[in-house]
């Protein structure tokens, strides 16, 4: 999931809606193979209530060519997968919580990211380096 989840926030870093909208459906994908099996009843209940938001939004994302309305699309997708991935502690290298008080009119938005070094997919080359790292995990 992340994999594809980097993917898309790499081409909405570089502000590019065509290669957002590919990754986006390979996100929708990853999504439909994810087996809950060896999932505790805890995380079970988790991802049942953040699973179709986050499939929701990237569904949208990969409907539009506007990189805006991606962009508003990819906040609930960060959002939903923050709440599964810090939950499930699954991940096998660190991601970074990383946050732009600036995005959607100040009201601030927050994405994750495999690099420290901040990217900012809500705003592209506009802001690249807008943001700081929140979280560690």
């Amino acid at each position: 999931m992340l994999i594809a989840y980097f993917a898309v926030k790499d081409a909405l870093v570089e502000t590019d809606s065509k290669t957002a909208k590919y990754n986006a459906g390979e996100l929708v994908a990853t999504l439909a193979k994810v087996e809950n099996n060896l999932m505790t009843d805890s995380q079970k209940k988790l991802w049942e209530e953040n699973v179709a938001k986050l499939k929701t939004d990237a569904e949208n994302i990969g409907k539009t060519d506007d990189v805006e309305m991606q962009r508003i699309h990819f906040e609930g997708v960060s959002n939903a997968l923050f709440l599964i991935i810090s939950s499930f502690k699954a991940n096998t290298a660190t991601v970074y919580q990383q946050f732009c008080p600036m995005a959607f009119n100040n009201k601030g938005g927050a994405w994750l990211s495999d690099k420290k070094e901040i990217r900012n997919p809500y705003f592209g080359d506009k802001m690249l380096k807008c943001g700081s790292v929140k979280q560690e995990f």
